[in-house]
């Protein structure tokens, strides 16, 4: 009888340890969050600037700019809604949220005070778009970042 408590304490002590060992992979070692990619503003190689303060990023996103102070006309463009990186975009760089963007452009399409940028499928196709041509402007994660573009502006915003 005691062979068996002392089997079924070995039994229960490997299945405790079996489990933690999935929690632990489930949750992410310890249930700290992943940590979120740093998002890159990219611009077209050709572009009369090497960088962009997070303030004529906003700008020209929210309609407000259409060119640089070049002179250089652009066009900048948008992941799907929903996308992750177009979240952390808004937050980190304009400091707004989804339902904030929405809102937005609602009542400056319904003012008939502009349009929102046009929306590319993913990051990869955001990277094509903007190597294509000058003057072309979008955001992508950092592993989505290829030596075709030039990354103007990195994560947070806060320069």
């Amino acid at each position: 009888m005691i062979g068996t408590i002392g089997g079924a304490r070995v039994l229960a002590r490997s299945i405790s340890m079996r489990l933690t060992a999935a929690l632990v992979v489930v949750l992410g070692f310890g249930g700290a969050p992943a940590a979120e990619a740093e998002v890159m503003v990219i611009g077209n190689q050709q572009l009369p600037v090497s960088s962009l303060s997070a303030q004529v990023v906003a700008d020209l996103y929210l309609g407000r700019a259409v060119q640089l102070s070049t002179g250089q006309r652009v066009e900048v463009a948008d992941l799907p809604v929903g996308h992750p990186v177009r979240d952390e975009f808004y937050s980190r760089i304009l400091g707004r949220d989804p339902d904030q963007i929405r809102a937005y452009w609602a009542k400056r399409i319904f003012t008939g005070k502009g349009t929102p940028p046009l929306v590319r499928g993913d990051e990869a196709a955001m990277v094509r778009w903007v190597r294509e041509a000058p003057g072309r402007i979008g955001y992508v994660s950092t592993g989505a970042v290829t030596d075709s573009v030039q990354v103007l502006l990195r994560g947070s915003g806060t320069e």
